[in-house]
């Protein structure tokens, strides 16, 4: 999920290894992201803000994914994506069309980075590690203003059960990192996140197309959508 940015290519001192407390807190929640692997289930809201881009900005979209060994479901918004039974699907419900081709072989288990000694490279790379508590709710966030790919991670958790509330990343944009007003900001809000998948709660291949000699054709509650096969 996190991966520490390359080293920013800029003079800057080299921060103070972060204290020792604040970091173990900070490995045993990157611990609980990296655990994200398997089967499992992760849903929520999620905002984006590309101040480079305004046609890549989402502001509280909800999104649902779930992955269950080398089948999914993934929703976000309007759109849905199905891998599974042999076909890849993706439905958008906005434009009503629905593009099918043969299952994708696809890795979506996503882990933290691993580093021999984390303290060691969070300072080699200028970041500064802050926390801020309020009530059961802690934030642990990677400060750099000046880094040249990501000048903020922040993950928000329920600090008496680990349970992962919030990410959020302050992109820097790599034409001129050191400028604000350009930054992408990434904003996830998580309400479900289980390790624990069941797809057939979620829309299935035989609700949206069917075989009829040797060929996809849309079933009736989708028949009003553009087929595209590719």
């Amino acid at each position: 999920m996190l991966m520490i940015a390359a080293a920013s290519g800029f003079a800057q001192s080299v921060e103070p290894e972060p204290d020792k407390a604040l970091l173990a807190r900070f490995e045993a929640v990157c611990k609980e992201i990296g655990n994200i692997k398997g089967s499992y289930t992760l849903g929520g809201v999620m905002s984006v803000d590309d101040k480079a881009n305004a046609g890549n900005k989402m502001q509280n979209v909800q999104f649902l994914f779930c992955k269950q060994g080398d089948d999914f479901y993934y929703q976000l918004g309007t759109t849905a994506t199905l891998n599974g039974q042999g076909v890849y699907l993706y439905i958008n419900h906005q434009t009503k069309r629905v593009i099918v081709s043969q299952q994708k072989q696809t890795i979506y288990d996503m882990g933290f980075k691993q580093f021999s000694d984390m303290a060691a490279n969070i300072a080699s790379e200028h970041y500064k590690l802050v926390s801020k508590i309020t009530g059961d709710e802690q934030t642990i966030s990677l400060i750099n203003e000046q880094h040249i790919s990501c000048k903020q991670y922040s993950v928000s958790f329920n600090r008496h059960n680990m349970k992962i509330r919030r990410l959020y990343m302050r992109l820097s944009n790599p034409v001129d990192p050191l400028r604000t007003d350009n930054e992408k900001i990434v904003d996830v809000s998580i309400s479900k996140w289980d390790s624990t998948a069941d797809l057939s709660k979620y829309l299935s291949k035989n609700r949206v197309i069917k075989n009829i000699n040797g060929g996809w054709k849309t079933v009736n509650e989708f028949k009003n959508y553009q087929l595209i096969k590719m």
